[in-house]
């Protein structure tokens, strides 16, 4: 039997409370006592103002380094854990943002690309704005993956302020995006995690997890042959139609081929003629791409004519002589001419390479001058490596288009 602690009653073994003074029986409980860390270990400790994820884990100190945060943890296991993983994979710049990652890689990455590659490299940054800030070493790939996830669905359009434009009363919605970009923001992804992982900044690729849709399967469209006259009525002008600015282009773009960027960075540096015959040299994308010939059709010689006589810095290029970006060219020429032309359907200006690849099928073209114009050489047998072609010998080819 054991006395009250204050008045010394007599009081039984299990009694908690004195029933006369009303003490507390129970005797404090001892702290257990940690085990201290080594030094030049690091250290693991309690901050008694944050509720949330107390426990913080410090590096050790060196002889040239201070140390560092590595973070703040739920419990005192988690941040003994992160420190001794850690101390088995020590990291450097370890607390560099993802923004920081991509602003000391852009000059590597972008080193010897083409300019079209470094704009889709800075279109799938763009889209990962929510993660700017986060600590490098601790994204994961749900972090990114819901990125991309929320990408594949329709979207209200946002402001530089980040809230959503609206139209008429109506918030304006954008479309799902479209494979290739979302494949965009994966390769960019993972080549900052490959060079993070080069410079010892992290010791895991978490860009090798992320998941895309299914890639759509299937021929995509290009203008079909009422279409292409219209385009060709509206180029040059008729009776009934009238001239529509722009459709030129498009009617260009449609017997060369090329891509919209290698359109918009033509020069009269590309420009050869020999006998009166006109022919493209060079190209972008590939190193096909970049040493083929494309022979101008005798259709569209007096648009290049009449572009190449406004002396500008490109051959289409803008009224002071500048040239045209692809996303102005695209938005405020390509789709506006459509519209005037008649054409409802949304085509991109890659649609116009997709019809010059079908005519040149349809009227029979030889596969080895089809490699040379197209710059391909995703071919089982590479043609072009022992075929020399010359402008002289593709213009048959481009003469047999309608």
């Amino acid at each position: 039997m054991a006395n009250c602690k204050k008045c010394k009653r007599n009081l039984s073994d299990d009694w908690i409370w004195c029933p006369w003074c009303g003490t507390k029986q129970t005797k404090p409980t001892r702290k257990r006592k940690t085990t201290r860390r080594e030094n030049r270990t690091g250290s693991v400790y309690k901050r008694s103002d944050i509720k949330y994820r107390p426990w913080v884990a410090v590096t050790p100190k060196t002889k040239t380094t201070s140390p560092q945060l590595i973070g703040y943890y739920a419990t005192s296991q988690e941040a003994k854990d992160a420190l001794e993983e850690y101390r088995r994979n020590p990291v450097e710049k370890i607390n560099i943002t993802l923004k920081e990652i991509y602003e000391d890689w852009w000059a590597l990455g972008t080193k010897n690309k083409s300019k079209q590659l470094a704009n889709s490299y800075r279109a799938a940054w763009k889209k990962l704005s929510a993660l700017y800030d986060e600590k490098f070493r601790e994204l994961r790939t749900a972090q990114i993956q819901s990125i991309i996830d929320g990408l594949q669905k329709e979207r209200p359009k946002l402001d530089k302020q980040g809230k959503p434009v609206v139209k008429d009363g109506v918030p304006v919605m954008l479309p799902p995006m479209s494979y290739s970009a979302l494949h965009d923001i994966k390769v960019l992804v993972g080549l900052l995690y490959k060079y993070a992982m080069q410079n010892d900044i992290i010791n895991k690729n978490y860009a090798e997890f992320l998941v895309l849709p299914k890639k759509p399967s299937g021929v995509k469209d290009c203008f079909n042959d009422i279409e292409l006259k219209q385009i060709e009525n509206a180029a040059f002008g008729t009776d009934k139609v009238k001239k529509v600015p722009f459709a030129d282009c498009i009617l260009f773009m449609c017997y060369t081929g090329l891509r919209i960027t290698e359109f918009l960075t033509l020069s009269k540096f590309n420009v050869h003629e020999k006998n009166g015959m006109y022919a493209l040299y060079g190209g972008i994308k590939t190193d096909a791409g970049k040493n083929k010939v494309v022979p101008v059709h005798h259709k569209i010689k007096p648009i290049l004519m009449d572009w190449m006589s406004k002396n500008g810095e490109t051959i289409f290029c803008r009224l002071d002589g500048a040239p045209y970006t692809s996303q102005y060219f695209r938005e405020k020429c390509f789709y506006p001419a459509l519209e005037q032309i008649g054409i409802t359907r949304k085509l991109t200006p890659h649609a116009t390479r997709r019809t010059f690849a079908t005519m040149m099928s349809a009227a029979n073209v030889r596969e080895e001058d089809f490699i040379a114009i197209m710059g391909h050489t995703d071919y089982s047998v590479d043609i072009d490596s022992y075929i020399s072609q010359s402008a002289e010998k593709l213009s048959k080819s481009i003469e047999k288009l309608p």
